[in-house]
């Protein structure tokens, strides 16, 4: 691992392939960081470079390596940051982007601005969020203007929702860099801005999908990702849902079964 400058105030990473192909960029979700994903998610990076694939990363302000305070990201600001990571990856390779969780609503957002570029998108466990109502909006945009800082004002389950392998929730729950708090006023703001915008732009949404969720996901919603999947435009969109899975489905009792799922259908593309 390298560290890569994305010309930001964010750390930056890169996992060079001996022999690559193709590139992904790779956004972690809330309260995670990328480095994650190196040892845990089915040891993803790892394989994913043994498979042919350069590895890009961020971690969001307030996560991970980056400055800020923990758990503290606007959204909005978190798309115009993974474009212009995208815009600093090598030209000329195949590119991929890979969201997890809130990074798949990130991706979402950066999808539907600029396709360019891109020959493949990998959502898991997206954030999406159903359009908005009015009262949302008003107190989101009260809450954030009063507390931006403070915890949003709804219920969210604990680091338990992550997986049903107690060995590895043990693991998750001792690790300091882990932001374990309830997402804040503002990120609770610009989530609801970010995926209002996403379903309004599905019908630029050319590219290649991939999106899998799990049904017992209860830290982010599978009926999303399923109406996602059904509003994008591409032509080339498949939707795996997986019985019984929790919300880090690579960090799953399933894991096996969903890393060559998630394998197959990127390696039949590149």
């Amino acid at each position: 691992m390298n560290s890569w400058d994305i010309g930001a105030d964010v750390a930056g990473y890169v996992w060079k392939a001996a022999n690559p192909k193709a590139q992904i960029l790779l956004q972690h979700g809330y309260g995670e960081y990328a480095e994650r994903y190196v040892d845990q998610y089915s040891n993803l990076i790892p394989k994913l470079n043994q498979n042919g694939f350069d590895v890009y990363a961020i971690d969001l302000p307030g996560h991970g390596n980056s400055k800020g305070e923990r758990g503290l990201v606007d959204l909005t600001q978190a798309v115009e940051l993974h474009l212009q990571a995208r815009s600093k990856l090598p030209a000329g390779v195949p590119t991929i982007l890979f969201g997890h969780s809130l990074g798949g609503l990130i991706t979402a957002g950066s999808i539907t601005r600029d396709r360019a570029n891109v020959i493949a998108v990998v959502l898991s466990s997206s954030a999406m969020q159903p359009p908005s109502k009015r009262w949302e909006r008003v107190l989101g945009k009260i809450s954030a203007a009063i507390a931006p800082s403070a915890p949003m004002p709804l219920p969210r389950p604990g680091m338990e929702a992550l997986t049903r392998d107690k060995d590895l929730l043990a693991k998750i729950m001792a690790d300091s860099k882990m932001y374990q708090g309830k997402p804040k006023n503002l990120v609770a703001k610009t989530v609801l801005q970010i995926s209002d915008e996403v379903w309004t732009k599905t019908d630029q949404w050319k590219v290649p999908t991939l999106i899998f969720h799990g049904n017992k996901d209860t830290s982010t919603s599978h009926l999303q990702s399923q109406a996602l999947h059904e509003k994008i435009a591409s032509p080339d969109h498949k939707l795996l849902i997986y019985p019984g899975g929790f919300h880090e489905l690579l960090n799953d009792l399933d894991r096996q079964e969903v890393e060559r799922d998630v394998f197959a259908w990127l390696m039949a593309r590149v």
